[in-house]
């Protein structure tokens, strides 16, 4: 993959929304615009039923992003007015307050908030939300007129996607229909492959990938609301072959051939703001977090887009009826540390949604983030209630049981799971999951079977770097994941996933260690922010007995782990720290990994170092080989 093009197309994303506000002058400040008694305005029941239980009127948080972790949305409205009345309006205090005003029918103050706007009523938060005002205020003409002279910035489809949430917003749903159905013949509409993208044409099916298919989804709904029944089903699959297992899309395809209107109700302006923020919040994440990735900046704690993560709850707030964002908003905080938040905003999912069981399993990953093995057993069964006849939900369910160390429920869930499908590459997911169980509660014997058969059936970019993962510790599968992994590499000889499945792979036995060192040290090179081939070289190094070098790089890769403390490496770094005599801040990092929830052969693993420190001898001293890359670049941001 060419890196420039990458970047070359990275900058438009990422300026998208920024690039009005940034260019203008900061406005002097200016709160005369602002009613006296607007900073202490109650917010609507939408916003204000995010704050936390018996919160305090007067709780304050570090920083904004800390409010968004607690999922408490009411606090940056309260926040965000005192700030507007201070004249120190920001984007994301304009863009909080605008939609509590909107969705309390308070047209005129929601305009005094866009002129007070960074960039004020041309600027670009204006751009992105006055449509919908001007569609509130009956005057959806205007709002699509506004749409065409503010969206020149977004990709593709979105300005189609603002016009026709306007058209929607109005009830014009003929209107609305009619851009969809023109932004669909634009669209490329193939799913993006399961291989890393090669040119730049799938990086860019790729990229857009998400947006595509959420666009295409509200063309369906719309053609589905007016009847057009060949054409609403034309697009329902479009959306099925970009999320095979799309319940939503299950349902109301059920629907269309029953005669009736859709699961989702027809938008007004304010949900219709809200699905809009929803497309923005994916653009402006996905730009971030790409833009990061290109600068080989490291990941820091917490959200990856605080502007993204704000769009996402508001959205899901203004539109509630977007439970599968829903998800989505609550799993982003959960990875990013904020369970409590991420309760809130699940909670908020009605009982007779169509993702109800979906709910149930995030849930349940919530109360094993507490340490709850009890509550998250009591959301598993709940979803199987709800949901127990898709088998990804009961997949699902054994990967709870396999996360609570409860083998003995995992794996015949797993069977169920796989009597329900029929499809080869739905065979094959469910027998990689079942093969991770067996792993996971140390049986190295049946995961290697497992795999083995997944493999037969499907050949798939996942499934073989499974069998490699599973394989590598088998004494009886070490060659045929070696082979495995060589095959994978040999298609794309620069992927950094590849050359860390083929290296550490190797370096399970002495005989690999020199060969597994070497493509290390190149996926090393390329990834400098992948924390998994990182932690692999360092480990490399450490059976080479150079236990300096191995500290250095396997310390990078817990901290490069940051939002996701990793067993295996805290396992790694515990053993480089003994070696190092630092006895204690060896035992520290077991503990750590004995509480990232390590599998059963590891465990037993570190219990016994716990007990007795490392017994084995210490590999001993020797040269690293000499590694001589090949001419060319060797950043990625030089491709």
């Amino acid at each position: 993959m060419r890196w420039a093009t990458l970047a070359a197309s990275l900058a438009a994303l990422s300026a998208a929304l920024t690039a009005q506000a940034a260019a203008q002058a900061k406005p002097e400040p200016q709160a005369v615009l602002v009613p006296a008694a607007a900073e202490d305005r109650v917010p609507n029941d939408l916003l204000r039923r995010t704050s936390p239980p018996n919160a305090a009127a007067d709780r304050t948080y570090g920083a904004p992003e800390d409010a968004l972790l607690a999922g408490d949305m009411d606090y940056l409205v309260r926040e965000g007015r005192r700030a507007i009345a201070r004249g120190q309006a920001t984007s994301l205090w304009s863009t909080v307050v605008f939609a509590d005003e909107l969705a309390s029918g308070r047209h005129a103050e929601a305009r005094i908030v866009l002129q007070t706007a960074p960039g004020g009523i041309n600027g670009g938060i204006a751009d992105m939300l006055e449509p919908f005002l001007l569609a509130a205020e009956g005057r959806a003409d205007r709002g699509v007129e506004r749409v065409d002279s503010g969206g020149d910035n977004l990709p593709a489809p979105l300005p189609e996607v603002q016009r026709a949430l306007v058209f929607e917003a109005a009830g014009r749903l003929n209107e609305a229909a009619a851009v969809y159905a023109q932004m669909v013949d634009a669209l490329d509409t193939t799913p993006p492959g399961d291989d890393e993208p090669q040119t730049a044409e799938e990086l860019q099916r790729s990229l857009g990938a998400a947006r595509v298919t959420n666009a295409v989804y509200r063309a369906a709904l719309v053609h589905h609301r007016l009847n057009r029944r060949e054409e609403a089903r034309r697009y329902y699959e479009i959306v099925r072959g970009f999320s095979p297992r799309a319940v939503d899309v299950a349902a109301n395809l059920s629907r269309l051939d029953a005669g009736q209107p859709p699961l989702e109700p027809a938008l007004d302006a304010k949900s219709a703001a809200g699905r809009w923020m929803l497309f923005v919040s994916e653009y402006l994440t996905q730009a971030e977090m790409i833009a990061a990735y290109i600068a080989q900046a490291d990941p820091e704690a917490g959200l990856a887009s605080e502007s993204g993560t704000a769009l996402l709850q508001l959205g899901v707030l203004l539109a509630p009826d977007a439970d599968d964002w829903r998800l989505y908003a609550a799993q982003q905080v959960l990875d990013a540390g904020g369970v409590d938040g991420a309760e809130r905003i699940i909670n908020q999912t009605p009982a007779g949604s169509v993702f109800a069981a979906d709910a149930e399993i995030v849930r349940a990953s919530i109360a094993l983030d507490r340490n709850n093995n009890a509550e998250a057993m009591a959301a598993a069964e709940r979803a199987l209630a709800a949901g127990g006849e898709r088998w990804a939900i009961v997949a699902s369910v054994g990967d709870i049981y396999r996360r609570a160390g409860q083998a003995d429920r995992a794996i015949p869930a797993f069977d169920r799971a796989l009597s329900m499908v029929r499809d080869a590459e739905e065979r094959a997911d469910v027998l990689g999951y079942r093969a991770y169980a067996h792993r996971f509660a140390g049986n190295i014997r049946a995961a290697s079977a497992d795999m083995r058969a997944a493999y037969e059936i499907d050949q798939s970019i996942d499934t073989r770097l499974l069998f490699v993962s599973i394989l590598m510790d088998d004494p009886a599968g070490w060659r045929d994941a070696i082979a495995m992994a060589r095959g994978l590499l040999a298609e794309q000889p620069d992927s950094v996933t590849r050359l860390n499945a083929l290296g550490y792979a190797l370096i399970q036995r002495p005989e690999g260690l020199e060969e597994g060192y070497r493509l290390l040290w190149r996926g090393v090179n390329f990834g400098q922010t992948d924390y998994a081939v990182i932690d692999s070289l360092g480990w490399a190094y450490y059976l080479h007995g150079r236990f300096e070098e191995a500290r250095v790089l396997i310390e990078r890769a817990n901290a490069l782990s940051v939002n996701d403390p990793n067993a295996e490496i805290l396992d790694h770094l515990g053993d480089v720290y003994w070696r190092l005599n630092r006895r204690e801040d060896a035992r520290g990092a077991w503990r750590q990994a004995l509480d990232a929830q390590p599998d059963a052969i590891r465990r037993r693993s570190l219990d016994q170092k716990l007990q007795r420190g490392l017994t084995t001898p210490a590999p001993r001293r020797r040269e690293v080989p000499q590694v001589n890359l090949p001419e060319g670049p060797s950043r990625r941001d030089e491709l």
